[in-house]
């Protein structure tokens, strides 16, 4: 039988004070138990040192954390990790960060593609097409029949990064339109920097009443 490579991980370690160790192939961090371990420093005395994928493995994790606090200051009138699906006893953060620490490095968002601003139930955009002029983007979608998951009345929300800040996300703070209208014109805003900044967007779907809400659907321009 093969050995994964997360089963190839060290399944533990220890540095200031904070044990690391992998569970269900996420990295994951808790206070170390042992009075040694708290206090990073070995039998002898002598620190204990971190290796260099240690130093790094600790660093995506400190990153995660100040994205995963960024990110719901952006959303806070949204419930969509509150009603995302999870394991009993998961918090909105924990549920966030299970979703989203795959598509993380020491940068911040490494794989935009894989991350997901919102997840839900609802119906995504389908057919999307999108065109940039400057700052102002044009999105284009085709609307599914009238169903339980894709009421015509659902607000089209959209999410984004500017590609020189991984680290950042933010959301717009308006409805940019209804899945029924198949087509938004709305801009950006412009934070000084060249007008060949890439952008990534997230466009997602809400029920008016905010209870319930689609899986992002990510575009780059």
């Amino acid at each position: 039988m093969k050995t994964s490579a997360i089963e190839n991980k060290r399944e533990k370690w220890h540095t200031n004070g904070l044990t690391f160790y992998y569970q269900a192939g996420k990295l994951c961090q808790c206070r170390s138990k042992r009075p040694r371990l708290r206090n990073g420093k070995k039998k002898d005395g002598t620190p204990l040192q971190p290796s260099p994928e240690q130093i790094k493995a600790r660093k995506v994790f400190k990153n995660i954390i100040a994205l995963k606090h960024y990110y719901f200051k952006q959303i806070k009138d949204l419930p969509i990790w509150d009603l995302a699906p999870g394991e009993a006893g998961q918090t909105r953060l924990s549920k966030f960060h299970k979703v989203n620490s795959e598509a993380c490095d020491e940068r911040g968002v490494a794989n935009y593609a894989a991350f997901k601003f919102s997840i839900g139930q609802l119906f995504r955009p389908v057919n999307v097409r999108a065109t940039r002029k400057g700052w102002e983007i044009t999105m284009i979608w085709e609307n599914r029949e009238n169903r339980k998951l894709s009421l015509p009345s659902d607000w089209l929300r959209v999410g984004y990064f500017y590609g020189s800040y991984p680290f950042s996300p933010r959301l717009l703070p308006d409805v940019v339109a209804k899945r029924e209208d198949c087509q938004a014109t709305f801009s950006i805003p412009n934070p000084g920097l060249e007008i060949s900044e890439p952008i990534h967007l997230y466009l997602f779907f809400s029920r008016q009443d905010r209870i319930a809400f689609s899986t992002s659907y990510h575009v780059q321009l």
